[in-house]
């Protein structure tokens, strides 16, 4: 199952807000959730609490009559919606959901095309900020060098034991969850990305 939790909410926001990643298993809106574009759109909305589609092109280079289609399109499948009303005809959109979650398996071939095409997105935009962090290492913050962390390991475990760690995983970065409140954030905090992934690999011809 691939989880993604990124949000950044007002306060008033946060309170009606679940921890509980949104289940998505729709081959219809996950594929609507499959664009660069889109997760971009949603991540800044949710870091920035609301935007219009103006204050958004501007951020992310696009033009504001492209952000508006595709912010559109995510409040069409239930990732976004309006938010606060304000003098004028701008349209602010903020978040509705912290995270998201998908089984890489759907019900039917389609469910699971889509799937596979969610996550790819996903892991290409992960894994391209790794490679951006990693070129702009030598550079950063002293103190903030020291804190990143890239680990890989290569271990023997049982089913049961593969689930674990992830539980044990997921329950340690959701226990900086309620930072989505700008009030719980101490100082000195900064947005980080965290990956995470456990998976079997394909024995040797001796089945070790």
């Amino acid at each position: 199952m691939y989880r993604s939790l990124r949000s950044n909410l007002s306060k008033d926001m946060f309170r009606n807000m679940s921890f509980e990643p949104r289940r998505l298993t729709d081959a219809r809106v996950m594929r609507a959730f499959a664009h660069p574009t889109r997760i971009a759109l949603h991540e800044l909305v949710a870091r920035e609490g609301e935007l219009t589609a103006t204050q958004a092109a501007a951020r992310l280079g696009l033009t504001p009559a492209n952000c508006s289609f595709h912010l559109r399109q995510l409040a069409r499948h239930g990732f976004l919606e309006e938010g606060s009303s304000v003098p004028g005809r701008a349209r602010p959109w903020r978040v509705r959901s912290v995270g998201h979650a998908w089984d890489g398996i759907g019900a039917d071939a389609e469910t699971s095309a889509a799937a596979s095409a969610l996550t790819s997105v996903f892991l290409e935009r992960d894994l391209g900020r790794l490679r951006e962090w990693l070129e702009r290492e030598p550079e950063a913050d002293p103190d903030w060098r020291r804190a990143a962390f890239l680990n890989e390991a290569l271990l023997y475990l049982t089913r049961e034991e593969l689930a674990e760690v992830g539980r044990l995983i997921t329950e340690l970065v959701l226990t900086f969850a309620e930072r989505i409140d700008p009030a719980l954030r101490p100082e000195g905090s900064a947005p980080v990305q965290v990956l995470a992934a456990g998976f079997p690999l394909p024995p040797t011809e001796t089945g070790n």
